[in-house]
């Protein structure tokens, strides 16, 4: 990510950390579906392992949550959308 050269401690800046976070979850969804919705943390954090490895470890222990609260934020909109 293009945020790192920017980063003092090796992680990765807000900004670049959120957009990351919105494409594993499109990721996720994306090949699961509406399965995505019943995902555990540990399930999200395995899942997203592989993309991960080379961030700081700060990083990768925050991206799961996150892309774990995107996707029930996107559960909550699509089911009140019905």
């Amino acid at each position: 990510m293009r945020g790192r050269q920017y980063s003092t401690d090796g992680t990765l800046p807000e900004r670049d950390l959120h957009e990351l976070t919105d494409l594993l979850a499109l990721r996720l969804y994306q090949k699961l579906g509406q399965r995505a919705y019943r995902l555990t943390r540990q399930d999200v954090a395995e899942l997203i392992r592989p993309f991960t490895g080379d961030l700081a470890r700060d990083d990768q222990r925050a991206l799961p949550w996150m892309v774990w609260d995107l996707l029930q934020e996107g559960m909550e909109i699509e089911f009140q959308m019905r």
